[in-house]
């Protein structure tokens, strides 16, 4: 299901009656068919996913994980009402979204198709504490303060979305928001610079352009526009899963590191968009070792210096230059 049909099909669902077989009653359907998760909504109409797990490990049940918009429930008991089907009990870890605020609710039900699918249809514990432990990240950061601006990270998850090779450039995304390159797999740096408006001038540190001997670093450069029928962050986000097909546990991590980057910030981030035609169209490449920079050596007691560098002067790389390369290089959109 996509996040509105997720949206929409939680809001079909009626509040459960209370069971007399177990403390716990929850009306759902299946995420997908034939899958034993589910998406439901309990007693007291909060959205959650309702994970198969199996039989409940005496004795070694985990402590429910409570936070200020989620809780998680392991090794429930639970009475399940389906609309179609005969209600039934079993055992599930319960990821529950305990927020009053419809729009943590409808950002927490949109965030399940990616959720669902990073499971799969796995009852392995081991697999499920994995994609637990990054939702709880994700929902952790959403009180967190901001790291990072939204039009920089837009940039970012353009360049994955329009990559030749979307998983390649989501595997050497950065591991942390304040990483010194944006993408780093070996030999391989790229950094993905915005601008808002002409000329093309972006901020750099003088480290971040001195990158290890025998190592290339290309920066990739954009014009931003701000457009109300543009893309937000989180509508890149989705549209990266359709692109990396297969490798769901991948674009959960994404989700995860986007949350982590954008903090508290994320509400608003959801009603910034960008134009995405005129980015792609602006969209330049350049050789690390030719962005103007400060001289070195440096004069003794100076660091962390950082500048901004007009690359309007500077002559770009030419499609073939990129089209020749192998790896993460290779993997970047040419137009």
């Amino acid at each position: 299901m996509t996040p509105a049909e997720f949206v929409g099909a939680f809001d079909a669902l009626p509040l459960p009656q209370p069971s007399t077989v177990s403390s716990c009653s929850f009306s759902a359907i299946p995420v997908e068919p034939d899958n034993a998760h589910k998406l439901g909504k309990d007693e007291g109409g909060c959205p959650c996913l309702l994970v198969s797990t199996g039989p409940a490990t005496k004795g070694r049940t985990r402590v429910p994980l409570v936070l200020e918009n989620l809780a998680v429930l392991f090794d429930l008991r639970c009475h399940v009402s389906a609309l179609t089907k005969a209600p039934q009990v079993g055992t599930f870890t319960v990821i529950k979204c305990v927020s009053a605020d419809a729009v943590v609710r409808s950002h927490f039900l949109a965030l399940l198709p990616g959720i669902s699918a990073a499971l799969g249809r796995t009852s392995d514990k081991t697999k499920i504490a994995s994609v637990v432990e990054d939702i709880v990240e994700l929902f952790r950061a959403l009180s967190a303060i901001p790291r990072r601006e939204v039009q920089g990270l837009w940039g970012e998850l353009l360049l994955i979305h329009e990559a030749k090779n979307a998983s390649a450039l989501a595997e050497a995304w950065h591991a942390e928001p304040t990483d010194r390159y944006d993408f780093n797999r070996g030999a391989e740096r790229i950094e993905a610079k915005t601008a808002s408006r002409k000329p093309r001038c972006h901020h750099f540190t003088l480290e971040q352009l001195t990158p290890p001997t025998s190592t290339r670093l290309v920066i990739a450069s954009m014009f931003v526009e701000s457009s109300g029928a543009g893309a937000s962050v989180f509508d890149l986000l989705d549209a990266i899963r359709q692109r990396l097909g297969r490798k769901p546990q991948l674009h959960l991590r994404l989700t995860r590191l986007v949350h982590q980057t954008l903090g508290s910030a994320w509400q608003t981030a959801r009603n910034i968009r960008f134009d995405v035609e005129a980015a792609k169209q602006s969209l330049r490449y350049f050789d690390g070792g030719s962005i103007p920079r400060v001289a070195l050596p440096l004069p003794d007691a100076v660091s962390e210096v950082s500048f901004i560098a007009d690359l309007d002067r500077v002559k770009p790389l030419v499609p073939k230059d990129l089209s020749k390369a192998n790896g993460l290089i290779g993997s970047l959109p040419l137009g």
